[in-house]
């Protein structure tokens, strides 16, 4: 199991990059355009307002008319370019995201825990996060000047989807916000949404100064695994420890600790962690990563195992069942096909134009043909079992609502406007 655990982490990581880059270079060649369009549009404003006063007066030509709708029309052109941002990474990234966001139903979550505005020691922990504990399952931590949610992603506005889809919380500032902490944990679609989109994999959680405790509290008790850095063993580091044990999670921790400081900490460590704890649980960190790697992540693949299997030595049923797995590829092999119908053009499909009067209405024969037939009776079949699955599992919904959209979208798209 532990090693099936491994493969299909590589597997569901090699995945999320290739949607990052996908997202990524799509939002940066949207933003090109956009930016030079309205670059273009700015310095273009003063001969389509004096066409546009021309106009009113009646003094344009037919040719300049012409050049004058052309260039009413080329002002909504941002806006089109702009939804593409939007629309298009999700058309081509949905064959990759939608197994992982449908069939990863019960991911681990792990707890990282670090001191605070400490650069130094943040920038290789951030790379052992992502790196070894982040396709494994959610990794949340707390946020501070280091690692953070950039202010970029907060405005969805800005970057498309790669900032929509990404992981970000409004700060804790109350205790009424830590339920709905809670909820959004325990939100296990979305996450893996977020998940898919995120480029570091990190999901920072802000808190005021006088909640991090309850924060804390609330992730220690819905963690798989608590991975806590005691470079600097300070007053916050302490009681993160003695409020894991207390909760009964002491044997979850893995201890990290940077070289430069692992000789000289040892004896308080001993004192601190336990014999037991330093000789099997705390790992070293260099700038560039892991000393022992295959050590850690052997430890934290038996943390995973071991939260995932029930107390009577069973594993709980969580993993996607057949229905699930056949569902979700009936979604991926039919998705270009539905969504095609949308777009007869493209496709040479026949088109009819509801305007026009009954008597002409040439037969479904005519407006609908063999082939589009058949591809939507697979998009519906594959909707019932979108349907089935997600009566079970609630990260199937995520599909089931994709194709319903595209299924709506295929009638609409066979009209002719």
């Amino acid at each position: 199991m532990s090693s099936h655990l491994v493969r299909t982490a590589q597997l569901r990581f090699a995945g999320a990059r290739v949607i990052t880059v996908v997202v990524v270079a799509i939002g940066a060649l949207f933003l090109g355009m956009l930016v030079y369009i309205l670059v273009g549009l700015v310095m273009s404003l003063p001969d389509i307002w004096n066409m546009h006063l021309a106009h009113q007066r009646g003094e344009l030509g037919l040719a300049d008319s012409f050049s004058y709708t052309m260039g009413l029309v080329i002002l909504w052109l941002p806006v089109y370019i702009y939804g593409g941002l939007y629309v298009l990474p999700v058309i081509l990234t949905l064959p990759v995201s939608a197994p992982i966001v449908a069939l990863w139903q019960a991911p681990p979550r792990f707890l990282f825990l670090r001191p605070f505005n400490r650069g130094l020691l943040s920038r290789p922990l951030k790379r052992v996060a992502r790196r070894e504990v982040a396709p494994f399952g959610h990794l949340y931590t707390l946020s501070d000047a280091d690692i953070k949610v950039s202010w970029y992603i907060r405005i969805p506005i800005l970057l498309g989807q790669l900032a929509l889809f990404s992981f970000r919380m409004r700060r804790i500032r109350d205790q009424k916000q830590i339920p709905r902490l809670a909820r959004a944990v325990d939100r296990t679609w979305l996450r893996n949404i977020n998940w898919c989109m995120s480029i570091g994999k990190i999901f920072p959680v802000a808190s005021s100064d006088d909640h991090w405790r309850r924060v804390v509290d609330c992730l220690l008790t819905r963690s798989s695994a608590v991975i806590i850095d005691v470079s600097d063993l300070r007053e916050n580091v302490m009681w993160e420890i003695d409020r894991a044990k207390s909760l009964g999670v002491e044997t979850q921790i893995l201890y990290l600790i940077s070289s430069d400081r692992a000789d000289a900490s040892q004896a308080a460590l001993t004192q601190t962690l336990g014999a037991e704890a330093c000789a099997s649980r705390l790992f070293r960190y260099t700038k560039d990563g892991l000393a022992d790697r295959s050590r850690f992540r052997a430890a934290l693949v038996e943390k995973v195992v071991g939260e995932a299997t029930a107390e009577n030595g069973r594993p709980r049923t969580h993993e996607p069942d057949r229905l699930d797995i056949a569902a979700t590829v009936a979604f991926v092999l039919g998705l270009i096909p539905v969504l095609g119908l949308a777009f007869p053009n493209i496709l040479g499909l026949p088109r009819w134009n509801p305007w026009e009067h009954s008597a002409y209405w040439p037969g479904i024969a005519r407006v609908v043909n063999t082939e589009a037939l058949t591809i939507m009776a697979f998009g519906l079949s594959t909707w019932v079992l979108l349907f089935l699955a997600a009566r079970r599992a609630h990260t199937m919904r995520f599909l089931l609502i994709i194709q319903t959209l595209l299924l709506l979208s295929a009638p609409i798209g066979m009209l002719d406007w």
